[in-house]
């Protein structure tokens, strides 16, 4: 039997960079690591070191539980370059995210528009 997933996620091989978009109706830890899991399955089959990230979820997830996420990203992530944009903003915990990822060995940074990433990142 087939479960749905809680999210949605789809992928673009963007040359420099792998593409990535990801969404649901509400983020928790657990889908969090999943689609992380998918984004790095991804990113070793297309061999790639950067990564622009978007999200869609419309509810997010606390302080606390973004904490996690952002210390579990160094095992498949460390050293990577991942540009982050959330279409809902969250900018609180999204930047907070961002301070927990980098000091993991995360080369993150939030975005406010593709454009902005995607300098960011082909540096």
């Amino acid at each position: 039997m087939n479960i749905a997933k809680p999210y949605t996620i789809k992928f673009e091989d963007r040359g420099e960079y792998l593409y990535a978009f990801v969404g649901g109706e509400t983020l928790t830890p657990e889908i969090a690591e999943q689609y992380w899991e998918e984004i790095a399955r991804e990113r070793v089959n297309l061999k790639k070191i950067k990564i622009l990230i978007e999200k869609d979820f419309v509810q997010s997830v606390s302080l606390a539980e973004m904490y996690e996420m952002g210390v579990n990203l160094s095992s498949n992530f460390k050293g990577k370059r991942i540009a982050f944009l959330d279409r809902r903003g969250n900018d609180e915990v999204n930047e907070f995210g961002q301070m927990v990822a980098q000091n993991q060995g995360v080369k993150m940074k939030v975005f406010k528009s593709i454009e902005d990433a995607e300098k960011w990142l082909i540096v």
